[in-house]
């Protein structure tokens, strides 16, 4: 059977796709090597790794603290950021190693991210060629790769692989089969439970499509109600992250808090227009730096200049405003936009503006998947283009891998890459507001417990794993506090009996000590934090159950 018969097949067509997907991502993953600590973020996302793995095997998932983190005092990263997607992974990690679970969880994602783009493309715009190209753009876009291996940002970078889903859904909720709803729950939900800073932005998107469909919407009401449920499942679906979330945040208060209107870090990464233009053009040279939305990404997207009116089709007009959207986006990348002043400055805890790249990766690979396919009519001419995006990707892998190894792995590995540096506890977001500045002031108190009264003796000082005891001698009531970082679910014993936990005036842990005996003080988590993980598992076997009743009813109506 020659190329051109099999490319006739749609079955077949899935299969080549499959095939140079799993090819290009088996390439990456040799070529960038194993050599994961040159990203800026690995540290950060390696030390959330290794602490669900910790708590996987001491058995204190789903409630657990990074006990080694700031110095010993502990690090309580999990209801700020995620570790949902890591759960199977850390499991996979305590029965291999965790450098293999950690690059399978990158080699796995980049093919799931892939499928979904293709299954959505061609979902939307009925067609298996145009989702080929789109999912090949947007799985292997500069952007991508600057996340997966130089930034190493593993939320933001995993957030890529469940968007596609998201507008696969709300095509559903606007223009398709409202009764499917539950797509852009499962999108939403993962979302969320990946990286809440890519799902903020992508709310603001689906804000800025909604209204543009509006017809839609008011001529069947019923995919707003669809819509309105849709988001309160997702509400429950991620009550993982959500309600432990905003226990914490009701209950103290944070460095990202305490900092939410800065412009600092976010002003400050705005891109000047030559910047723009340079990123624009990056991907077949060794550039340092930028944030890279690169040639091969950009290139397809000037293909619309070529597709006459005859060509134009009822999917043309949505694909075109994803392009507007994604060139607003890289507009408010730019110097052009002021982020530092009010009311933009209070979205500053998206750190950085080119985080909007990710949408602008999304909205030009459909749009050079679909202008491409418009203007390949026969099947030659498919074979030809799809051969070259092949190349020019893997090219795109090759020069990009390089640029990784000579550029960004020397320039960490000539560092002393440990506490005081910050690479593991990245910008300390999550560190309560009254806590000074932990590298000076846990460094210079150590392992000390700090009392009121001068009497008090303190002796047998021991850390045992995420326990930490000692013997108090007292002779009348007093006030102690531990070297341990104060979060809602501490809680302390003195002589096997329980002892209130507050926050000491420096956001440390303290307990109170009415007579001499052994303290020991652990971080179990709440009641909020376990009730949480079982409500997001029965809610999704709920969900589950749910779509298979309804596609049983769907069968039988046929």
């Amino acid at each position: 059977m020659s190329l051109y018969s099999l490319l006739s097949y749609k079955r077949y067509q899935f299969r080549i796709f499959l095939f140079v997907l799993v090819s290009l991502s088996i390439l990456a993953t040799f070529l960038y090597g194993n050599q994961l600590f040159g990203g800026d973020d690995y540290y950060f996302h390696n030390a959330r790794f290794e602490a669900l793995m910790q708590s996987l095997k001491d058995g204190t998932f789903p409630s657990y603290i990074d006990y080694t983190g700031m110095y010993g005092y502990g690090y309580l990263i999990k209801p700020f950021y995620s570790d949902f997607i890591l759960i199977p992974y850390a499991a996979l990690g305590n029965v291999t190693s965790k450098e293999f679970a950690y690059i399978f969880l990158l080699f796995s994602m980049t093919i799931l991210c892939g499928i979904f783009m293709y299954i959505t493309v061609n979902k939307v715009y009925k067609s298996s060629y145009a989702a080929a190209i789109s999912a090949l753009l947007y799985t292997f876009a500069l952007y991508r790769l600057l996340d997966v291996y130089h930034r190493a940002a593993l939320g933001e970078a995993l957030s890529f692989t469940f968007l596609p889903i998201v507008f696969l859904g709300l095509h559903y909720i606007i223009k398709g089969d409202y009764r499917k709803w539950y797509i852009i729950t499962i999108g939403f939900s993962l979302m969320i439970l990946t990286h809440v800073l890519s799902s903020v932005l992508l709310f603001i998107t689906v804000i800025i499509i909604l209204p543009i469909s509006y017809k839609d919407l008011l001529k069947e009401p019923k995919r707003i109600y669809y819509l309105i449920l849709a988001g309160f499942v997702t509400f429950i679906i991620a009550g993982y992250y959500i309600f432990p979330f905003l226990e914490q945040i009701l209950s103290n208060t944070f460095y990202f808090q305490k900092f939410k209107t800065s412009p600092y870090t976010f002003s400050l990464s705005r891109l000047g227009i030559p910047e723009i233009l340079r990123d624009m053009a990056d991907g077949f040279a060794l550039i340092k730096g930028g944030s890279k939305t690169g040639l091969l990404l950009i290139l397809p997207v000037l293909l619309r200049f070529f597709i006459k009116k005859s060509d134009k089709t009822k999917y043309l007009k949505s694909v075109d405003i994803g392009v507007i959207i994604g060139l607003l986006y890289i507009l408010m990348t730019s110097t052009l936009i002021p982020w530092d002043r009010i009311p933009l400055a209070y979205m500053s805890f998206i750190q950085f503006t080119w985080r909007l790249y990710e949408f602008v990766c999304y909205f030009f690979a459909v749009a050079g998947g679909y202008y491409l396919y418009l203007l390949c009519k026969s099947n030659k001419s498919k074979i030809i283009a799809f051969s070259s995006l092949v190349i020019l990707t893997s090219l795109v892998i090759i020069i990009d891998a390089k640029n990784y190894k000579e550029m960004k792995l020397p320039a960490r590995s000539d560092k002393n890459l440990n506490e005081e540096n910050h690479y593991v506890k990245a910008g300390m977001e999550y560190v309560p507001a009254r806590t000074p500045l932990p590298d000076p002031f846990v460094l210079e108190r150590k392992d000390s417990v700090l009392y009121q009264q001068n009497e008090t003796v303190i002796s047998d000082f021991k850390r045992n794993k995420n326990i930490v005891e000692f013997t108090v001698t007292t002779h009348q009531p007093d006030s102690l506090e531990l070297p341990l970082i104060y979060y809602k679910g501490y809680s302390a014993i003195l002589d096997g009996k329980d002892i209130p936990v507050t926050q000491s005036s420096h956001g440390l842990v303290q307990v109170p000590a009415g007579q001499s005996g052994r303290v020991e003080a652990c971080y179990k988590g709440t009641l909020i934090q376990k009730l949480s993980f079982c409500t997001t598992i029965l809610s999704i076997f709920a969900l589950c159950g749910y779509i298979f009743v309804q596609n049983r009813k769907r069968k039988h109506l046929k």
